[in-house]
């Protein structure tokens, strides 16, 4: 048998070890969801930065299949250009992006299907109009379909 000490020792040895591939593996995972976190980010800054230029043609490529069916190409590019230049008599407007949420399953209405594994990105949207200064604050969401990150935005009652 052991001395006494020894088997202290042991158990402390052990207990590190333990500790330590806790802490790794949860540096591993920390990792990979900043990751993914901050891939959600860049496609919503992406996003917002071809809507700021005008060039909603590019923004409207970013749509998750389900945005595109809701949206044709043409029909986008008409109403975001007349919404912006016309009514709010913008040429641009600033954003900033705030915060970004990991959702386990959502759903773009109650009449679709939920995507899973997807982040919720709060944007504010800062226009200097004719009408004054005014923000738009808007949770976009985005989603992996055939491995692409895509946008999709709520339409809930």
């Amino acid at each position: 048998m052991f001395p006494r000490y020894r088997q202290k020792t042991i158990r402390a040895r052990t207990g590190v070890a333990v500790l330590t591939a806790v802490a790794v593996l949860v540096a591993i995972l920390s990792l990979f969801l900043s990751n993914e976190r901050n891939e959600a980010k860049e496609i919503v800054d992406t996003f917002y930065r071809y809507e700021q230029a005008g060039d909603f043609g590019s923004s409207w490529e970013l749509f998750h299949p389900l945005m595109k069916k809701k949206f044709p190409k043409d029909v986008y590019i008409q109403r975001r250009a007349h919404v912006f230049m016309q009514d709010f008599g913008v040429e641009t407007f600033d954003y900033r992006i705030d915060e970004v949420e990991k959702l386990s399953s959502w759903s773009m209405s109650d009449k679709d299907k939920p995507l899973h594994d997807v982040y919720r990105v709060r944007v504010i949207q800062t226009f200097h109009s004719a009408f004054g200064v005014f923000e738009i604050h808007q949770d976009v969401f985005v989603a992996k379909e055939k491995g692409e990150k895509n946008i999709l935005f709520p339409y809930r009652p």
